[in-house]
């Protein structure tokens, strides 16, 4: 398995909120080149899902931890957003179309970053999580990152009702690095 170490020296930890919501973190020149290369260049496997034993199913695409800008958005999540020494594990774009929901789950890891690329979806493609109220909604909006304890938080990605995709790319990550 790749993994990718970020180690920042003199950085305290930080606590994170359950959900923390972050709009325009990039140049929205590296978001519009990343959406193009994720959705036209990059293969994507058919047959992803949120739980292994539900039938719901979108695409993937795969990221290696060794690509520039794959270092480059990781190394940038450790300084500014998460701010402590962390292990990426697994780096990937969620492709999903019309009638391709996500089900609610947990992710594996210590948390999840999730950044929204394709262009904002008026409406429709929404992030949704289960709260103690119910189930609370986020627009997807392009250039939004979401950071949360995905062990601790249901969610799901819900498709668009356009013939625009709905591209995520998901970073999981471990706080520090585990032996």
């Amino acid at each position: 398995m790749e993994v990718m170490r970020v180690n920042l020296p003199d950085r305290s930890p930080r606590e994170l909120m359950i959900i923390n919501v972050i709009d325009d973190w990039l140049d929205l020149e590296f978001c519009d080149h990343l959406s193009h290369h994720v959705t036209y260049c990059m293969p994507h496997n058919f047959g992803a899902n949120s739980n292994p034993d539900d039938n719901q199913t979108f695409y993937r695409a795969d990221f290696s931890l060794e690509d520039f800008h794959t270092k480059y958005m990781c190394r940038k999540l450790s300084r500014e957003v998460i701010k402590e020494d962390c292990l990426f594990t697994k780096v990937y774009a969620n492709v999903q179309y019309r009638g391709m929901d996500g089900s609610f789950h947990l992710d594996d890891g210590d948390f999840t970053v999730l950044y929204m690329i394709t262009p904002t979806l008026d409406g429709s493609g929404k992030f949704e999580y289960r709260d103690r109220g119910g189930i609370k909604k986020l627009d997807f909006v392009q250039n939004r990152l979401i950071v949360f304890v995905g062990g601790e938080l249901q969610h799901r990605g819900m498709s668009p009702d356009s013939d625009l995709p709905r591209v995520t790319v998901a970073f999981k990550v471990n706080k520090q690095w585990q032996s």
